[in-house]
């Protein structure tokens, strides 16, 4: 960054990242919203000047958010740094936009890793202990007021509650999976519009009924769903590998599965609107959602588009 007009690009970028920080953390119910703004000067930046120029601006971000707020600003200014400068970099060299959006979520997921085990290290704060902790108080001080007003909840509802709990804390990691996923799909929705306005080249995504995942996945999920089978004691290492395995591959297929029903709505020319009704109904609906998991997996594994063909 020799030239002058690196530098005061530089500082620029620095500027909106900064307010757009501020925003996020003062701004009330909308800072949420703005954080998925946050990656955006680092992807302009690297885009126009490369991503070894990208890591001073990230440098400078680092040091001025700590300063002008709390040491835990700098892992946020990190993750969201780095997550930019990653989207950026890939989106320079043309690369495939499926690619850019697994690169991103590595990158955030990377990210939400380290700063939770940094919490637990160094803060000795536990967000998702937390987090089970204050559900577990809510539930049994519901059950506790029932039980005044002569309503006895069944044992078996409350031991399910508890299960329930429990397969929460051991499938932490997919939770982060899900959560770096929407922060890298939702970034990339947000920033494509601003970043073409820019002038600045990102390539065309591919409509998503034409996503089709490795078929490697379905052997995987099968030898998953064999180890299932074992006697995995609740809490082991295995037991934890094995289950959160499992629930990425289906999320993973779900994911082919919403492909190919757009796929097949395309085809019989179904209104869009419809097709977006009926995937929101299916995120809430956890049955529907096996299904179309199942769907994902025969797509994958029987090549379910050319018989539709």
């Amino acid at each position: 960054m020799r030239n002058t007009y690196a530098l005061t690009e530089a500082a620029i970028q620095l500027a909106i990242f900064i307010v757009l920080f501020l925003a996020s953390v003062y701004v009330p119910l909308f800072g949420m919203i703005i954080s998925l703004f946050l990656p955006l000067p680092f992807i302009v930046f690297t885009m126009r000047h490369g991503y070894r120029s990208a890591l001073v601006l990230l440098t400078a971000a680092v040091i001025v958010s700590t300063v002008i707020s709390t040491l835990l600003s700098a892992f946020a200014a990190v993750m969201f740094g780095t997550s930019g400068i990653v989207i950026g970099a890939l989106l320079a060299k043309q690369k495939n936009q499926y690619a850019v959006l697994a690169a991103a979520t590595v990158a955030f997921l990377v990210n939400i890793v380290i700063n939770y085990v940094i919490s637990i290290k160094f803060f000795e704060l536990d967000i998702i202990a937390q987090t089970l902790s204050m559900l577990s108080d809510s539930f049994h001080t519901a059950v506790q007021v029932m039980e005044s007003a002569g309503k006895k909840l069944p044992e078996e509802t409350i031991a399910r509650f508890e299960q329930g709990l429990r397969v929460i804390k051991y499938v932490t990691p997919t939770l982060f999976v899900i959560a770096a996923l929407a922060f890298a799909y939702l970034t990339i929705i947000v920033s494509v519009p601003i970043l073409k306005r820019l002038k600045l080249s990102v390539g065309t995504w591919p409509p998503f009924r034409q996503l089709m995942l490795p078929r490697q996945l379905v052997w995987y999920y099968l030898l998953v769903l064999i180890a299932t089978f074992f006697p995995l004691e609740q809490g082991t290492f295995a037991f934890i590998v094995v289950i959160n395995l499992y629930y990425v591959l289906q999320l993973l297929f779900a994911i082919q599965g919403f492909s190919f029903l757009y796929y097949l709505a395309y085809r019989k020319q179904i209104a869009k609107g419809i097709v977006v009704a009926g995937t929101i109904v299916c995120l809430f609906v956890p049955f529907l959602l096996y299904l179309i998991a199942i769907l994902g997996i025969i797509d994958l594994g029987f090549e379910l588009r050319k018989r539709v063909q």
